[in-house]
């Protein structure tokens, strides 16, 4: 098992295949379309062409790529950061530790970069995701709120 920089165009298919179960695990209604998917694989296209803006970093173990981090340099009114933009594991190698090495290289990759901030968005209800991310020093810092059914 090791982690290794994202090949392009090796790594493609499989990042891009994981993205459907990506965005169910934290939007249980998402309804995963040819369209979302379009999107996904031009976004990916774009970020194995800037690999100064764009960290991805895969969980290989030999045979297939078991998870991978994929972290995006950012620029707001605050000032530049990295953005851990996505954190996928396959079934299998959940609750091992990997979680904890992709956010290790996620981190390496936005200190190279000079960058002393790290933001990340989750869901609430994923508290697998939320408990990685705690125990790797990230706090909550803003709270997004919905109100649904507006009559």
């Amino acid at each position: 098992m090791e982690i290794r920089p994202y090949r392009q165009p090796q790594d493609f298919r499989a990042i891009l295949d994981a993205q459907c179960d990506l965005y169910q695990i934290n939007f249980p209604r998402f309804v995963c379309t040819p369209v979302f998917l379009a999107d996904q694989a031009q976004r990916l296209r774009v970020a194995g062409r800037r690999p100064m803006e764009n960290g991805i970093f895969v969980l290989d173990d030999q045979e297939s790529l078991a998870g991978f981090v994929w972290v995006a340099v950012r620029v707001d009114l605050q000032g530049a950061y990295g953005s851990v933009d996505q954190v996928y594991l396959k079934p299998p190698y959940r609750r091992q530790g990997y979680g904890e090495l992709l956010m290790q290289a996620a981190d390496d990759f936005i200190r190279r970069q000079g960058l002393k901030t790290a933001r990340l968005y989750v869901t609430r209800d994923n508290r697998a995701a939320v408990q990685l991310y705690e125990k790797a020093g990230y706090e909550i810092t803003r709270y997004e709120m919905e109100r649904h059914e507006l009559s």
